[in-house]
């Protein structure tokens, strides 16, 4: 974005990947530093570090997704936000083979998962099974825009009520299986504690508006190799919601060198039931800025945006058996789960580039 208001016609594909690069590291270092105050929080407060993993940090590095969401909207790019959620989805649960990696002898981190984070991981699925209805509802009915307003109404409030009542389930199961030892008293507590996590969250918030618009500049600048942009939904499933996930990425592989794995997994799979939170502020913000729709329209691709939200439930649902069986079996270090996830992500990315053609990627 900023290469493009200096360099204006002499803007070039690298100056535009250096902006992303730089806006990236900006959010890794802001996550690794959000890893250690969400610990400090934890200990002051007294909160098991699933709940902590799932709530503070999962809603902080989401920030990213949704200030990537909510910038795309209002410039009229509804794919790169759709693009950005699913792919983020996708992207987080390859952060399981990444904190796989992280350990020092490799296997699946899912084996140590509680079974608090089952329920985590089935209401991620159904939260993007509701988005993924919602996008075969309105294409249903492509003359009857009052019926497709209302299936995107109805999903919106389904997605809200879903998160809300997975908060509920959680807290409420993990108060029964581990009751809450007593609170540090409050001049033991670190101090500026709660200004320091806010300072963190407005910063993340800053550096994915940055990523964002430096996106879209890249979704419509003719690449060389192709002889056509990228488009928008490729532009979001790849490289913003690369991006915006560089938050989960940091604190998960730092909540893991803590020995912190119920924080870790509770980031991961809380993280994806956030980012799904960001559609209804889209439809807000559609609505806001005048159009009738979100998930219709020439500025939105059916087909390549349900298979980037396809993708993200059948890696779900791999983890969430892995969860379950807690396997023993190792390829190359890592748990066959693991390299399962790892193939599936990379064949599921290979489909949505073939699927991203210009016309149906373009505003």
């Amino acid at each position: 974005m900023l290469s493009n208001y200096f360099l204006g016609d002499g803007l070039t594909t690298g100056w535009l990947v250096v902006e992303l690069l730089l806006a990236g590291t900006i959010v890794v270092l802001a996550a690794v530093r959000l890893t250690r105050l969400a610990d400090r929080f934890a200990e002051d407060w007294r909160l098991g570090h699933a709940f902590v993993g799932m709530l503070l940090l999962a809603t902080v590095t989401s920030l990213p997704e949704v200030a990537a969401g909510a910038t795309a909207a209002s410039i009229g790019a509804v794919d790169i936000a759709f693009g950005a959620v699913f792919g983020s989805c996708s992207f987080n649960i390859v952060i399981i083979v990444i904190m796989n990696l992280a350990l020092a002898g490799g296997g699946s981190i899912l084996r140590a998962a509680r079974p608090a984070q089952l329920l985590n991981s089935a209401f991620g699925i159904v939260m993007i099974t509701i988005a993924l209805l919602a996008i075969a509802g309105v294409e249903k009915f492509p003359k009857r825009p009052g019926v497709q307003q209302i299936v995107e109404l109805c999903a919106c409030a389904a997605i809200v009520v879903a998160y809300m009542s997975c908060m509920n389930l959680t807290h409420r199961f993990e108060l029964r299986e581990t009751p809450p030892a007593p609170e540090t008293a409050a001049a033991e507590r670190t101090p500026l504690l709660l200004p320091k996590i806010a300072v963190i969250a407005v910063i993340t918030m800053a550096a994915a508006w940055w990523l964002t618009q430096t996106g879209d500049v890249l979704s419509e600048h003719p690449i060389a190799a192709l002889g056509r942009p990228l488009g928008k939904t490729l532009i979001g499933v790849l490289f913003i919601a690369a991006a915006t996930s560089l938050p989960e990425v940091a604190t998960s592989v730092a909540a893991v060198r803590m020995n912190n794995l119920d924080m870790a997994l509770g980031n991961v799979f809380g993280s994806n039931m956030f980012n799904i939170l960001v559609l209804p502020l889209v439809k807000i913000v559609t609505l806001i800025k005048g159009d009738t729709l979100m998930m219709a329209g020439p500025g939105f691709s059916p087909t390549t945006n349900m298979l980037a939200g396809l993708l993200p439930v059948l890696m779900t649902a791999v983890a969430l058996s892995g969860i379950v069986y807690r396997t023993q079996r190792r390829v190359f270090r890592l748990g066959f789960d693991s390299v399962l996830l790892l193939a599936i992500y990379v064949v599921g990315m290979t489909l949505i580039l073939t699927a991203a053609t210009p016309s149906g990627a373009s505003p």
